[in-house]
């Protein structure tokens, strides 16, 4: 049985985040810096990973959202 994956464009809404979610990513990346301080000072290894690489996702969201931006824009620049 071969699986195809179903690709479709996204609406324009879904190219930017929301601000309700933009602010709750931006809440969570401050609990997870002060989670971060706190774990630094007498967690194990892992714990500071898990959360470093938490904290790493999240950025790379806005960083996304940011490319996404782009990308739209260039690309109705190029069908108009």
């Amino acid at each position: 049985m071969i699986l195809i994956p179903i690709v479709r464009k996204p609406k324009h809404s879904e190219m930017t985040l929301s601000n309700q979610v933009k602010e709750a990513v931006q809440q969570s990346k401050e609990s997870l810096r002060d989670a971060l301080a706190f774990a630094a000072r007498g967690e194990h290894p892992i714990v500071i990973s898990m959360l470093s690489d938490i904290l790493t996702r999240l950025d790379s969201l806005e960083t996304m959202e940011d490319f996404m931006d782009k990308f739209s824009v260039t690309k109705e620049k190029n069908q108009a």
